[in-house]
């Protein structure tokens, strides 16, 4: 099974079944506890996914969850939570430590440190295909003031007959 297969709760579950018990220190690190040394490859799938780790430990201790926290700040940066934790933003600590925080607060202070200011923008590209528009003429909407000189005198001219004619023009007395 290969890495990006497995999610945190299903790695959790392995590490279970293999006796591994595992902990987050107040400093917000993994810990791995074990009778007997687990597996190179349950350890290195371990690795890869630590923070996706952390986050569902701490999410089932917090009361109000990690992940909802730092979902609320990533939604606020318009960025991913994961991008949060891998560029140093923000700390596995700072999930138990903040969790109290107002989410606005933090994002605006994370939106003003020099870290956040001066990354480098990723490019996230929709795999979206988009059809070509026909091109259609412009239509322009003439009007008074955009008429040309034999419009603007017939216009005066038809305005000019039917105000006089009483044929054209209904009197206010009727």
């Amino acid at each position: 099974m290969g890495v990006e297969a497995l999610s945190a709760a299903e790695l959790m579950h392995r590490a279970s079944a293999a006796g591994v018990e595992m902990v987050v220190s107040q400093d917000g690190c993994l810990q791995l506890r074990a009778v007997h040394p687990p597996s190179d490859d349950l350890l290195v799938e371990l690795a890869a996914h630590k923070i996706e780790i952390i986050i569902a430990l701490n999410a089932a201790n917090d009361p109000m969850p990690s992940s909802a926290w730092l979902s609320r700040v990533a939604r606020l940066l318009n960025t991913r939570p994961a991008v949060l934790l891998e560029e140093g933003h923000l700390e596995s600590h700072d999930l138990v430590e903040l969790a109290d925080a107002d989410v606005v607060l933090v994002a605006a202070i994370i939106r003003a440190s020099p870290a956040w200011i001066d990354r480098p923008q990723r490019v996230e590209q929709s795999v979206e295909v988009h059809a070509v528009e026909e091109v259609k003429p412009q239509h322009t909407i003439h009007t008074a003031a955009t008429a040309s000189k034999a419009w603007q005198e017939a216009s005066a001219a038809y305005n000019n007959h039917w105000m006089s004619c009483p044929d054209c023009y209904a009197a206010t007395g009727r």
